[in-house]
């Protein structure tokens, strides 16, 4: 992908969660039971989190009321002031700070645990923005340290199938064809209904995610749906089709 084209998808995704009447709706703080679960499992007692893009404190405020040390970034202000408002009135005080996960300003080796939650990841611009993310957050973490997410899955059985299947063919038919499309990449999806809060985001296979991942010298931890988590089962093949996020974690080699 080229800089101008990332750029541009980086800053339409900022400028979305930056709109007052977007942020409104992420005013509710608490975790899935699926990411208690993996909370209570993975991260340590006296673990150092990176939660990347907290929005309005969701899970920043619960880990840090966990007694975590939390440092919350997002790439929004408007999302970042909303989350400093909510941790006050909740009685903790993590770290707050606007910032690009493509571009971390920590240094190398800083944090035991990087949470992106709410599928945050597929808001990245492409393969490229993706990666770029992955190498920053691999740097910030210590040896050993594990990068904990969530993703969508395209394999899913869900009402989501035939809007899936539509921006499928449309990416195959514009290849195939020549005509130009503003997705270049396989999983892209754009926007342009003024009702639909996601104008961009990018869902691409559990297996791709993975490779990327390798690529970036993590190594995978742990891998299951939702759903499998909060039900105690372990990954099965079943799961391949099962509705809800894919839930990742990988250690930094």
């Amino acid at each position: 992908m080229d800089r101008e084209r990332l750029e541009a998808i980086r800053d339409m995704v900022r400028n979305t969660y930056s709109e007052m009447e977007v942020v409104s709706r992420y005013a509710q703080i608490g975790l899935w039971p699926a990411e208690e679960i993996l909370v209570l499992e993975y991260f340590p007692d006296d673990a150092r989190v990176l939660d990347i893009g907290c929005g309005a404190g969701r899970t920043t405020i619960p880990l840090a009321e966990m007694g975590l040390e939390v440092v919350g970034i997002d790439f929004s202000p408007a999302m970042i002031q909303l989350a400093m408002e909510l941790a006050a009135v909740s009685n903790v005080n993590p770290e707050f700070q606007v910032m690009d996960v493509m571009d971390l300003k920590f240094p190398d080796d800083s944090f035991e645990i990087a949470f992106f939650s709410y599928n945050g990841l597929e808001l990245l611009p492409g393969a490229e923005g993706k990666k770029m993310a992955m190498r920053e957050i691999h740097r910030v973490l210590k040896p050993g340290g594990l990068f904990v997410f969530s993703t969508h899955s395209p394999f899913a059985l869900n009402q989501f199938v035939l809007l899936r299947l539509k921006t499928f063919l449309k990416f195959i038919v514009g290849k195939l064809m020549g005509v130009p499309t503003q997705e270049r990449e396989f999983g892209e999806r754009f926007s342009r209904d003024s009702d639909e809060e996601v104008k961009y985001l990018q869902i691409l296979p559990p297996f791709i995610i993975q490779r990327m991942l390798l690529d970036c010298h993590f190594e995978i931890e742990y891998f299951n749906a939702r759903g499998r988590i909060e039900e105690g089962k372990k990954w099965r093949w079943p799961g391949i089709i099962a509705d809800g996020e894919r839930f990742y974690i990988a250690r930094k080699k």
